[in-house]
């Protein structure tokens, strides 16, 4: 029985020797106390003083020289000295420089910064691009694209008439304190690789005067520029696809709406096709008869009709505006009215004039579909280069109303 247990106590202090370490001390202590103390006679008070200082000589800890008050701000940490600017840094503002999207697209990124004082280096190399070498320098600050991810508002998928970005919080402060240095106006690829080679041979002085993170680089100045694009800029921006040339084909009626002399209209209707959640069960879409009577199969020829009934009805025509059609492959949409500006006095009038005479323009049988005016204009920047590849249409008289068609 007695080798049994033995053995047992030699195998738990293999297997746990951090709990035979901590008995030993704790028989030392003991061993101390009853030398040092009699029997019967309480143990001497310590100086709490004393006992943390023999802590903070064992454990290696060294007392705070200046210790701060509750609810004080803690002060930032101090940037060693060899990671300072040896030069004066510029404190203007940073809007005249910031990149938009209007500059691009085709540019060459020259340098890169990152640290508390970046913006500020950046905004140097900026200033000496543009007034020593006279290259068109802008400001990009990457944290104006948190996270590098795909931010609703956020570029490139803002809308086209945000010019600059709106980020807030707390996106905006999920990056690190960076900025890039972006050269050129460049509208090809060929001119920006152009470009690239001339920064590469640059030196810039300011660049001397700043600290580096890796110092095998220092003296090399933008031989590291890489050829890039404006960031704000979409890809589908960068390189158009060419127009559809079905579409082109398509809008070759009496109606088009490349006769549409300016840039807005009023889109009064829309024909396309019908949506099923179960088209097994829906006799509609089986067979061929029923597919050819469907309303997208039918959407073309609903929309010229609407447009050719609205062009001949007197009530139409008091109105001074005339209907135009444009097809696509996914409906056919009937306008009325050509506007310069979205905000023209002119088309709320025109508005106001179809939603009263809408019902009675379904009653007389004009059309069998409700006209329906749009609360907004109807852009045809986009829509209109997308006709290119159909027929061509030249003007006889300068206003809009006479046409030919060369094939």
């Amino acid at each position: 029985m007695r080798t049994t247990i033995a053995a047992a106590t030699i195998a738990a202090s293999l297997v746990m020797p951090g709990i035979n370490a901590r008995a030993q001390v704790f028989d030392r202590i003991l061993n101390r106390n009853k030398s040092t103390t009699a029997p019967g006679q309480a143990p001497a008070p310590t100086d709490p003083n004393v006992t943390r200082a023999n802590q903070s000589a064992t454990y290696g800890a060294s007392t705070p020289k200046e210790v701060l008050p509750n609810n004080s701000e803690i002060p930032a940490p101090a940037a060693p000295e060899d990671m300072k600017p040896t030069i004066p840094l510029p404190t203007g503002p940073f809007e005249p420089y910031m990149l938009t999207k209007q500059n691009g697209p085709f540019m060459v990124m020259a340098y890169a910064f990152r640290g508390p004082e970046a913006p500020r280096q950046a905004l140097a190399l900026v200033l000496e691009l543009r007034n020593k070498y006279h290259l068109p320098a802008y400001l990009l600050l990457p944290k104006k694209f948190p996270g590098r991810s795909m931010i609703r508002g956020v570029p490139p998928q803002a809308p086209a008439f945000a010019m600059k970005d709106d980020v807030g919080l707390p996106e905006a402060i999920r990056a690190m304190d960076e900025a890039a240095v972006l050269v050129g106006d460049e509208k090809t690829t060929q001119d920006a690789f152009k470009l690239m080679h001339q920064v590469k041979k640059i030196h810039p002085v300011c660049i001397d005067g700043m600290p580096q993170m890796m110092h095998w680089r220092k003296g090399q100045g933008l031989s590291r520029a890489t050829q890039t694009t404006n960031p704000f800029i979409p890809a589908e921006e960068l390189f158009p696809n060419q127009p559809d040339v079905m579409i082109g084909q398509m809008n070759d009626g009496p109606h088009n709406i490349r006769y549409c002399p300016g840039r807005y209209t009023l889109q009064v209707a829309n024909f396309s096709g019908r949506a099923s959640l179960d088209p097994d069960h829906d006799p509609r879409f089986k067979g061929i008869m029923n597919a050819m009577k469907s309303p997208l199969a039918t959407a073309a020829d609903d929309a010229e009709q609407l447009a050719d009934a609205l062009s001949k009805d007197k009530e139409i025509q008091r109105t001074g505006y005339q209907p135009y059609v444009y097809h696509d492959r996914y409906s056919s949409r009937v306008m009325i009215g050509s506007f310069d500006s979205p905000a023209d006095p002119a088309a709320a009038k025109l508005h106001n004039r179809l939603i009263e005479i809408a019902v009675d323009l379904n009653n007389r049988k004009v059309s069998q579909t409700m006209i329906v005016p749009a609360n907004e204009l109807l852009d045809l920047a986009p829509i209109k280069p997308k006709l290119a590849t159909g027929p061509v249409a030249t003007n006889k008289d300068g206003k809009g109303r006479r046409f030919d068609f060369e094939r």
